[in-house]
């Protein structure tokens, strides 16, 4: 706590005041990140783009940012990373929130006919959790290792298309 103090250039005594102990820091400092990341991708899901578009953007913006987040807290990557507990956690809420919004663009998709996947439920979990999945890789640059985004990005688009059935020139 006291290195904490005097990055922040605080007394341990403020610190302590806001923050018990440095997990209940750092659990306060990954909600504030996961916080982030449901705000961009909330705003992907509620903006104007056809619901084909807006799946595809919105695994990119899930992606981009949780790889931004981690690189730019050295502290929350080693938890990330090594208390997989912890982040399951505080990303309950988070998890939750993304399926349901998963869940309405599919659905939307389909009631425009855009897919013709059975389940939106059932496709929106099923995304969800192969997103987490592939976070770690992703972040480590595994995934995507010499190959060029433009590729990337076609080919993830094309995989996730197809595999909601959809029904557009992209497919």
């Amino acid at each position: 706590m006291s290195d904490i103090a005097a990055e922040a250039q605080r007394s341990r005594r403020t610190v302590y005041t806001y923050f018990k102990s440095k997990e209940e820091l750092l659990e306060a400092s990954i909600e504030m990140e996961v916080n982030k990341i449901s705000s961009a991708i909330t705003k992907v899901a509620m903006s104007d783009l056809s619901p084909d578009k807006k799946i595809i953007r919105l695994i990119f913006v899930r992606l981009h940012a949780t790889r931004s987040v981690i690189r730019r807290n050295s502290r929350l990557s080693s938890e990330y990373f090594n208390n997989t507990w912890i982040i399951e956690h505080l990303r309950h809420t988070f998890d939750s929130k993304e399926i349901a919004l998963f869940r309405s663009i599919i659905a939307e998709g389909k009631h425009q006919g855009i897919f013709s996947v059975e389940s939106p439920d059932l496709a929106a979990r099923f995304l969800h959790f192969c997103l987490k999945g592939i976070e770690v890789p992703y972040i480590n640059g595994i995934v995507n290792k010499n190959i060029d985004d433009k590729f990337m990005n076609h080919f993830t688009e094309r995989v996730i298309l197809n595999a909601l059935g959809a029904k557009t020139e992209n497919k």
